[in-house]
This record gives structure tokens, C-alpha cells and sequence, in this order.
């Protein structure tokens, strides 16, 4: 099946109720953007493919990243939206003649200032390989974290575990913050790019769901643990094994 979009098209903006499209584009400047920094006073859609000049504003929109085919493979409610701005380039050159096109998304954005980079990893199939994470520097996992849990969920997937492994082995060194720890278990559990948890409480919630969807027994091999305890402290890691323990998973440490 060809997709509606042409190649190239990422973000989009779209209408909850009638699902029309008010503009998809190849790239997005101001949605995702650091937390410690005043959100722009408009998103501006590079490069658009489609715009619907009828449709200048809606009361509940949704910012959708764009995988193959024209699916949506991440999602954002970002409610009342109206257009600011439509300029056309300048320029003749075919690759930057298509117009710019600025919404007012009245600070609904998204505080994970890479998140926008590591969504085209995903439009192009998601992570292939198990550690594909681990590339990225400690300070940007939050980001890559949180496009996990997202497409995750996106994609109409639930807090469990889908995975028929049986012992989830995390790879513990080179784990240095909280939030590649959970990369590498949701990895563990449900395989590249899969969700298991984020914090505490939402690893109880997957455990929670996973004893009352299977009977299937799950086992986790902590290898090299005493260079995460390290990096993560003591009491945490002793909480991750708690939440574990508590939900009857035997947690090896290697």
C-alpha cells in the first residue's frame, strides 16, 4: 500500500474529531523543546506538503509524528491550535520551495529537546538493534526514553509484557541515569525499542498487568550489577529489585 504522503513528510498536525490534516510537513522547529527554556511563541512546520487552507484553527488538535506508509507512529494532544503564518521560500531550488507554515500551539510542546531527531530513527523501522540506545549521550536518553514510551503506546500496545523471553537479561554497564536503566529494561523484557516501566511506579504497573495477562514465569539476569549500583546508587537499585521481587520475578545479580 503506497503511502498518502510523499516521502519525506514527518510531523503533521491534525484535527481530533475529523481527523483532517492542517498541515504535514518535513521537519518541525519549537515542539520540542528544553524544559528550562521559555516555549516559543509558535511551531513552525518546515516544508509543508499539505496544507488545508480552510482549516486555520481547531480547538483539538493533535501534533502526530509520521512512520511509513503515512502511519502515525507517536502522538501528542496539544488541544487549541490556530495558524500564525503562512510564507512560501523564497528560493527556486525544489528541495526548499515548499512553505513554512507557523500554528500557535499556546505552549503545548514537548520538553525533550532531542526527542525530534530520535522520531526519524523511528520513521525509519525503530531501533534494530538491541543497545541501539546506548549511542546516544547519558544527558539525551531521557529523550530517547521518552519516544519509547510514546510510540509504545501510540502504536495502541499496553503496560505488559509482550515478549515470550524468559529471563531478561539488562545489561548494566554503562548505565548511568535512571532513565537508561529503563531503556535497557524495557529492552530486556520486550526487546529494541520496547516499554517496560519509566519510573518505579510504572514498572509496578507493567509487572502488575503482566501477572494478570500470563502464567508464563519471567526471570531478570542483572549483569554486571555492582557498576549500576554505583552509578545509580544503592538505594535505587535496591528499589528496582524490590518492585521485582515483590511481583514474584527473581532478579539474578551477575
Amino acid at each position: 500500500m503506497s503511502s498518502p504522503y510523499p516521502e519525506g513528510v514527518l510531523f503533521r498536525l491534525v484535527d481530533k474529531e475529523s481527523r483532517n490534516v492542517l498541515v504535514a510537513a518535513e521537519d518541525v522547529r519549537g515542539f520540542f523543546v528544553d524544559p528550562d527554556e521559555e516555549p516559543p511563541e509558535t511551531v513552525t512546520f518546515v516544508r509543508a506538503h499539505r496544507v488545508d487552507p480552510k482549516a486555520g484553527k481547531t480547538e483539538r488538535a493533535e501534533f502526530e509524528v509520521v512512520g511509513r506508509e503515512g502511519k502515525t507512529i507517536g502522538a501528542y494532544d496539544v488541544g487549541r491550535v490556530a495558524a500564525v503564518l503562512r510564507q512560501a521560500s523564497g528560493s527556486t531550488d525544489a528541495t526548499h520551495a515548499r512553505p513554512d507554515v507557523e500554528y500557535a500551539l499556546f505552549g503545548h510542546v514537548c520538553e525533550f529537546p532531542e526527542a525530534g531527531e530520535m522520531w526519524r530513527r523511528w520513521a525509519e523501522g525503530g531501533p534494530i538493534e538491541a543497545g541501539e540506545w546506548r549511542r546516544y549521550p547519558a544527558g539525551t536518553q531521557k529523550s530517547w526514553l521518552h519516544v519509547v514510551q510514546t510510540a509504545w503506546f501510540s502504536s495502541g500496545r499496553r503496560a505488559t509484557r509482550y515478549s515470550p523471553v524468559e529471563t531478561a537479561v539488562i545489561e548494566g554497564s554503562g548505565i548511568v541515569t535512571r532513565a537508561a536503566l529503563y531503556c535497557a529494561v524495557g529492552e530486556a523484557v520486550n526487546g529494541p525499542g520496547g516499554y517496560f516501566g519509566s519510573n518505579l511506579d510504572a514498572l509496578h504497573d507493567c509487572l502488575r498487568t503482566m501477572r494478570r495477562d500470563s502464567d508464563r514465569p519471567l526471570r531478570v539476569l542483572w549483569r554486571d550489577f555492582p557498576a549500576s549500583r554505583e552509578a545509580l546508587g544503592s538505594d535505587y537499585t535496591d528499589a528496582v529489585r524490590s518492585v521485582f521481587q515483590e511481583s514474584g520475578v527473581e532478579v539474578e545479580r551477575g
